[in-house]
């Protein structure tokens, strides 16, 4: 599986969520496109592949469940 620019593209920019609203603005981006997996889905993908660190992922998907319980 070859790694898509746009997934090199969402790395980028979940490097650079520092507040749970702009991880909220990327993930509806994301909802916006037809094609794209669940944001979740997505940082679980890029975790197990090794393309984002544990601490990171943690953070992003931290984030996102205590959104999603708000």
């Amino acid at each position: 599986q070859g790694t898509r620019p746009a997934e090199d593209t969402l790395i980028d920019a979940l490097r650079g969520c520092r507040e749970v609203s702009q991880l909220k603005a990327l993930e509806n981006r994301l909802a916006s496109t037809t094609d794209a997996p669940p944001l979740f889905e997505w940082i679980c993908d890029l975790l197990v592949e090794r393309r984002i660190s544990r601490g990171l992922a943690a953070r992003l998907l931290a984030a996102l469940h205590s959104e999603a319980q708000a």
